[in-house]
């Protein structure tokens, strides 16, 4: 399997893809906005880079529930404007994290490859954007639009809807003249999940694999892990080694993270293992 980012065509059989997260906001569930300004966010970048990310992803807005929300306006202006510093710094794939086609588009002209949609494509005009620049993109499951709180989901048959709504947004993405090969899934883990949930869908990614497309695993730092380990305000590195490495071993190819280090061992790590078996 392959994933196509700009000129780069990543072998997903060979070794995971992992994605570096740059937060430029002022308040981001992770880092709180520690790298909000753009010398900050640079040398944060080079340390990423230093780590062995393979891409890197710009977030200009918050997606956490009850955050300060971010205009349209600054949100382009700080993506992209900071798409392009790291464009004429850093030679490999970089990728937008936005639910709006304005600000997709505008990174994408920056230079940006990869538009993550944690919204599952809600606005109309993000896919036509990612085509015609002939960006990849990340479909994702989500049951409410972010931002929008989901305290008891329930699902029928979770591993089934996921499968479902992913096969409609990839139909959909395709539709909108993207290759396949420029599409990523992202089973929304955390995302209209229970923490029990949420480690049902880590332990079933062979099942989303199953579509035939690249698999994200993206659980770095998120909520479902404090709450499995009964964790009040610990750091969730090592947890969040543990899922990525778990994720990796079921299929998972691409690892978005915060510390690509730790990522990168995990998966690499995950990879190995799989290879050895």
């Amino acid at each position: 399997m392959h994933l196509q980012l700009g000129t780069r065509r990543f072998d997903l059989s060979d070794r995971p893809v992992v994605v570096g997260i740059l937060n430029r906001t002022r308040d981001s569930f992770s880092d709180h906005g520690e790298y909000f300004e753009l010398d900050r966010l640079l040398t944060r970048a080079e340390q990423l880079v230093g780590d062995g990310a393979d891409v890197l992803e710009v977030g200009a807005r918050p997606g956490g529930v009850g955050v300060a929300e971010v205009s349209p306006d600054e949100e382009c202006h700080l993506a992209a404007g900071t798409i392009a510093e790291l464009r004429s710094r850093f030679d490999l794939p970089l990728a937008v994290d936005t639910t709006r086609a304005a600000v997709a588009a505008a990174a994408f002209a920056e230079g940006a490859v990869l538009g993550n949609d944690m919204s599952g494509f809600l606005d109309p005009g993000y896919l036509s954007a990612a085509a015609a620049a002939g960006a990849a993109v990340i479909a994702t499951h989500i049951r409410r639009p972010p931002g929008v709180p989901d305290p008891e989901p329930v699902y029928t048959d979770l591993i089934g809807e996921v499968c479902t709504r992913l096969t409609a947004l990839t139909g959909a993405a395709e539709a909108a003249g993207i290759d396949r090969e420029r599409i990523v899934l992202d089973p929304g883990i955390d995302l209209g999940k229970s923490w029990q949930q949420s480690l049902r869908l880590l332990a079933r990614l062979d099942d989303v694999a199953a579509l035939g497309l690249p698999v994200l695993v993206a659980v770095s730092n998120k909520i479902f892990l404090r709450r499995a380990l009964g964790l009040d305000d610990a750091p969730l590195d090592v947890a969040t080694a543990a899922a990525c490495a778990l994720g990796a071993m079921r299929s998972g190819s691409v690892v978005r993270v915060h510390d690509v280090r730790v990522g990168r061992q995990a998966a690499d790590l995950a990879y190995a293992v799989r290879a050895a078996g």
